[in-house]
């Protein structure tokens, strides 16, 4: 009997400890909020302050979620949180305040929306010291304006306009450097005026402005077509030609 008692036992433990290994449900493995880009890329350096500050992540997140931008003092500058503009709410975002050059980093906090699970992270930019151009300012036409050809821009700047352009020399051409430029040294400027009209950009030089009073300039646009056009004006870099200061824009109407 003792012995049918052993292996009776010894049966039941078996079973007993079969059971929860095979019966058992596997424990589930969530997946955590990670973030899976930036704006700013992490140690980005830039040229110029983002207007917009966002963080992508692999799974929606909960509203509960949150990003705060710092400086390099750890003073909080600015909070956001969840997008709702963008599907799926897997994005963070922050609008921050006009910043300055200096290094800064964000802090964020991503909450899965499925089981509340926290992740937490973050990631720095810097901001370069603001480019030593003057100001740039567009007179006219004025916005909604209605005018005849030829259309006469007029900006205004503090800045010596000889040292703002391009020479008649250098005609516009992609991948342009800032040897060659107006005054024939080699030694040009760092940036020249932009004019854009409708995508087409005209560079014009600096005899080819006329000075209309104290800091204002004025350009005689080609012929343009009756109908709306949109006309914008910037420092552009040298080599690049790109805004390498801020984009004024006016909208206005040929009539003939």
């Amino acid at each position: 009997m003792r012995a049918l008692a052993a292996v009776t036992a010894g049966l039941l433990a078996a079973v007993v400890v079969a059971v929860p290994a095979g019966l058992a449900p596997l424990s589930p493995a969530w997946a955590h909020a990670a973030m899976v880009k930036s704006s700013p890329a992490n140690g980005a350096a830039l040229k110029q302050a983002p207007k917009v500050i966002q963080a992508t992540f692999s799974e929606e997140l909960d509203k509960a979620s949150v990003m705060r931008l710092y400086d390099a003092h750890q003073k909080m500058l600015a909070k956001g949180g969840l997008d709702m503009s963008v599907a799926g709410h897997r994005v963070l975002k922050i609008m921050p305040p006009a910043l300055t050059a200096g290094s800064y980093s964000v802090q964020w906090v991503a909450i899965s929306s499925d089981d509340g699970a926290v992740e937490k992270g973050s990631f720095k930019f810097s901001v370069a010291a603001a480019a030593m151009v003057p100001p740039l300012r567009l007179v006219a036409p004025a916005g909604h304006a209605q005018v005849k050809n030829p259309v006469a821009v007029v900006i205004e700047t503090p800045g010596d306009i000889s040292q703002l352009t391009m020479g008649r020399a250098m005609a516009p051409m992609p991948g342009m450097s800032g040897g060659g430029m107006s005054g024939g040294t080699g030694m040009g400027p760092r940036v020249h005026l932009h004019i854009v009209v409708d995508g087409t950009a005209y560079m014009p030089a600096a005899d080819q402005l006329t000075k209309v009073g104290p800091g204002r300039y004025q350009y005689l646009l080609p012929k343009l077509a009756a109908g709306v056009h949109t006309i914008k004006v910037f420092w552009a870099d040298n080599s690049t030609h790109a805004p390498d200061s801020a984009v004024e824009s006016t909208t206005c109407t040929v009539t003939g």
